[in-house]
């Protein structure tokens, strides 16, 4: 049984479970390491079971290793679940609530009986907030390449050039260094547009003396990178270099907040006054960041409503922007690793100066 496993079985008694459906993909993956959709897991100290259909029999049995592979078809998963919760005399049967459907959950409750279930939030995100040395280890690879993009953008990005034309090249040429795909539809903003913080790129051209904000990201190994950058085509307007160097001091000051013991919230805070005391607080209006992993938006938030205490091994982004609509807008983000003795930029090969 692998150590993912058992810490969650460790959680059991403090969510007064003695099982648990997984529905969510990511934490299917993070619990089995089986790399598609179209899966569950059932898990008890008692048994590990995987429960998919006959396209991905081979691939299961090959990723899921310890877990014994059940193929749905006349049978439905909530069936299987039944049968298996009676072989084990499991009587408290947790379920993904965030996840599942409504109509999932009737099913559910009719084959396996609704005092038996106990909905479940969180639980397997919680444990995937603190990454292990493998999974460092493919942020670190998926980092270098999202790094090795936004340079090859900053080269070929020239006046007459579309949004999705830079788009496209940077999907492929990211792809021929190994990323497994895009971690998201990346983000080329031209001009006035990029004040739209999740703008959805389009065939605008590019002018001269465009600000371009580019938000990128990849996957490798399953694992995500997100990084945002201005990109300068000509001359800077006095304002666009007032901004800029707000959301630059902003980062920064985020950035040195993180750090083990330090709540997350913090780290919005140190981003978000510094904004605020140069009178363009209103301007911004998102979180200063989140987690990354094996999905690119994950816990925890990094914002002035989040709980959490940040630890070694967490994986974060500090991402503070202003927007001023039909004018710019700026934002920085870098991913920021969480060690022992502080915070380590993993974006660090970037330049930030202008």
């Amino acid at each position: 049984m692998n150590l993912r496993l058992q810490n969650l079985f460790k959680l059991f008694e403090k969510y007064s479970l003695d099982s648990l459906l997984v529905s969510s993909w990511p934490n299917v993956t993070y619990l089995s390491g089986f790399k598609s959709t179209e899966s569950w897991i059932f898990v008890s100290p008692k048994g590990l079971y995987f429960i998919t259909d006959s396209r991905y029999l081979e691939q299961a049995k090959e990723e899921a290793r310890g877990f014994k592979v059940l193929l749905r078809g006349k049978r439905g998963v909530t069936e299987i679940v039944s049968e298996l919760a009676a072989k084990h005399k499991l009587k408290s049967i947790g379920f993904e609530s965030s996840v599942v459907t409504h109509s999932f959950y009737e099913v559910l409750c009719k084959n396996v009986g609704r005092d038996r279930l106990r909905p479940v939030r969180g639980l397997v995100e919680k444990l995937r907030e603190k990454k292990d040395a493998f999974e460092i280890d493919q942020t670190r690879k998926s980092v270098e390449i999202a790094v090795k993009g936004f340079h090859y953008v900053k080269n070929i990005a020239r006046p007459g050039m579309t949004e999705r034309e830079i788009q496209g090249r940077l999907e492929f040429y990211t792809k021929t260094l190994g990323a497994e795909k895009p971690a998201f539809d990346t983000i080329i903003a031209a001009g006035a547009r990029s004040s739209m913080p999740h703008c959805q790129t389009n065939q605008t051209p590019v002018k001269d003396n465009h600000i371009l904000l580019v938000d990128m990201g990849v996957v490798y190994g399953g694992y995500h990178s997100d990084l945002t950058r201005p990109i300068f085509l000509g001359k800077m307007s006095v304002l666009l270099q007032k901004i800029y160097k707000i959301v630059w001091r902003a980062q920064r000051l985020g950035i040195q907040k993180a750090g083990p013991g330090v709540p997350v919230r913090e780290v919005d805070r140190a981003c978000r006054q510094a904004i605020q005391k140069a009178g363009y607080g209103r301007y911004f209006g998102h979180g200063a960041g989140h987690g990354v992993g094996l999905e690119v938006h994950e816990a925890p938030a990094v914002s002035s409503r989040s709980g959490t205490v940040l630890e070694p091994g967490m994986v974060i982004t500090v991402e503070p922007g202003i927007y001023l609509p039909g004018k710019f807008g700026v934002r920085i983000e870098d991913m920021v690793l969480i060690t022992k003795n502080g915070a380590e930029v993993l974006t660090r090969d970037l330049d930030k100066r202008i």
